[in-house]
């Protein structure tokens, strides 16, 4: 008989990346703007804050919502037989603690 374990997604992982691709853009529109990309002058400044301002905002926020997105899909995966056969090492249960020693019973001066 197979078995399947169930793994839900995390969003955190997803929402991780997101925040990776923002630090990104971080670094890249400086220097996309000394390399003159954005074109020459005032206008090219404000076009790099855009850039980077967008940039930040698509990431974070395509990347967060993909994870909320995900997070009810379940990925089922087969456990293999032999996994199955083993299971996870348990313990031995505990058995009863033997009875205390109990004194012998006075004999009582009634």
């Amino acid at each position: 008989m197979s078995s399947y374990r169930i793994s839900y997604i995390r969003s955190t992982g997803w929402t991780r990346l997101g925040l990776a691709g923002a630090v990104g853009i971080l670094f890249i529109s400086p220097m996309l703007w000394a390399l003159g990309t954005f074109g020459t002058g005032d206008d090219a400044l404000h076009r790099a804050v855009i850039f980077a301002l967008s940039g930040l905002w698509f990431s974070v926020g395509t990347f967060y919502v993909v994870g909320w997105a995900l997070q009810g899909f379940v990925v089922r995966q087969k456990v293999s037989d032999e996994d199955a056969d083993e299971g996870p090492a348990r313990r031995p249960l505990p058995s009863a603690p033997p009875p205390a020693a109990r004194p012998p019973a006075r004999p009582s001066g009634h």
